[in-house]
C-alpha cells in the first residue's frame, strides 16, 4: 500500500488579510461577478498583462472540455497517481482536441456511478478482462449551460465516445463553433442534459496533503452552507475530484457548467463565494440546456475575481487579458 511520508508539515496558505481586503474591494465595485457582466467584444483584446500580486488568473489549464469519470469511492481512497488504462488512454486521446479527463465522486449518488464496476482501474486484470467502465460527465464549450452524461464508457467503446465528443466540441456537424452540431450528436447518442450547478473540489490527499486537508474542509463547508440555505442536490451538486494541477492553489473549486476555476479558497470564504456563484448561475438559468445563446468565454467577466484561476475555453493569455479588462 502506498503511504505518504512527507518531510514537511502540510502548510496552508499564508495570512489572507490583504487577499480578503482585495476581495471585499472588488465585490463592492460596479463590476461584480454576482451579476454576470458581458464585456464588449468590439474592443481590441488586451495584451497579456501582469495580473497583479494577488491574482491567480492564468493558472487554469487551457481546455475546451472537461470529462469526469464517476467513481464509487471518494478521492480520499484514490492512489497518488492513477494506473487506470482507460483514464490514461482517454487522456491521450482527449488531449488532441483540448479535453481533460479526471475522476469524480459525490455523496448520496449525486453523480451516478456505473453499477457494474466499483474499481479505480488499479487491478491488473481490469485491462485484460476489460472490466473497467464508468458513467461520465462532460462539460464543454459546446454547451456551457449543461452537463452531458454518458451512461457508459469503456475501452471497448472509447474510440466511438471520444470521436463523438471531438465533434461536439468542434461543431463538425454544422460547422458551428458554438456547438449546435455537437448538441445533435449528444441527442442522437441519447446522452441526457443536466443544467444543475456543479461545484467540484479537489480533495486528492494522497497526491498532496494541501488538497486533502484544505479541499476537504472546503467541500464540507460548501455542503453545510447549502444545507443551511435549504438548497439540495436537485439544484447544486458538490462533488470531489482527483488532482487538477496547482497544489499550491488549494483549495481548488471548479465551477461548471460554465467552467470557471477558483483557487486559494478556505472554508471561511465559502459563504461569500457561494453568494456570487449562485447569483451568477441563477441569472443564466434562462438559457435552456440546448441553447446556443451562451456568450463566448472571453465576453463574460471572471467569477469571484480574487480567486479566479481561469475558464474553460481560454488559454493563459486570454485569461490574463480578460482579468485585466475586468479589473
Amino acid at each position: 500500500m502506498l503511504t505518504l511520508a512527507p518531510t514537511f508539515a502540510c502548510r496552508r496558505a499564508p495570512s489572507r488579510l490583504i487577499h480578503d481586503c482585495h476581495y471585499t474591494a472588488i465585490r463592492l465595485r460596479p463590476f461584480s461577478s454576482s451579476t454576470p457582466q458581458t464585456l464588449s467584444t468590439t474592443e481590441p483584446a488586451a495584451a497579456a498583462p501582469d495580473s497583479g500580486p494577488f491574482s491567480l488568473a492564468g493558472t487554469a489549464p487551457d481546455h475546451t472540455a472537461c470529462v469526469f469519470l464517476h467513481t464509487h469511492a471518494p478521492p480520499t481512497a484514490y492512489p497518488a497517481r492513477s494506473k487506470s488504462p482507460l483514464w490514461r488512454a482517454w487522456t491521450m486521446k482527449a488531449r488532441q482536441w483540448g479535453g481533460v479527463v479526471n475522476f469524480a465522486w459525490a455523496p448520496d449518488a449525486q453523480l451516478r456511478a456505473h453499477p457494474a464496476y466499483t474499481g479505480l482501474g488499479e487491478d491488473p486484470d481490469d485491462k485484460r478482462l476489460q472490466r473497467e467502465r464508468y458513467t461520465a460527465s462532460v462539460f464543454s464549450v459546446a454547451r456551457r449551460y449543461a452537463r452531458l452524461e454518458i451512461p457508459e464508457v469503456s475501452l471497448a467503446n472509447l474510440d466511438e465516445v471520444d470521436e463523438a465528443l471531438r465533434k461536439l466540441v468542434h461543431g463538425d456537424r454544422d460547422g458551428d463553433g458554438d456547438g449546435s452540431g455537437g448538441g445533435k450528436l449528444a441527442e442522437e447518442a441519447g446522452w441526457p442534459l443536466d443544467a444543475r450547478l456543479h461545484l467540484y473540489v479537489c480533495t486528492h490527499g494522497s497526491r498532496d496533503c494541501r488538497c486533502g486537508e484544505g479541499g476537504g474542509e472546503v467541500a464540507r463547508a460548501l455542503r453545510r452552507e447549502l444545507e443551511k440555505r435549504g438548497i439540495g442536490a436537485d439544484d447544486v451538486v458538490v462533488g470531489e475530484v482527483a488532482h487538477v494541477g496547482g497544489h499550491k492553489y488549494a483549495a481548488n473549486v471548479l465551477v461548471y457548467p460554465f467552467g470557471d476555476w477558483l483557487g486559494g479558497i478556505q472554508d471561511f470564504d465559502v459563504p461569500h463565494i457561494l453568494d456570487d456563484v449562485l447569483a451568477w448561475h441563477a441569472s443564466n438559468r434562462q438559457a435552456t440546456p440546448g441553447s446556443t445563446a451562451a456568450p463566448p468565454a472571453r465576453a463574460v467577466a471572471p467569477l469571484c475575481p480574487p480567486f479566479w484561476r481561469g475558464r474553460m475555453g481560454l488559454d493563459k493569455g486570454e485569461q490574463l487579458a480578460l482579468f485585466a479588462k475586468a479589473s
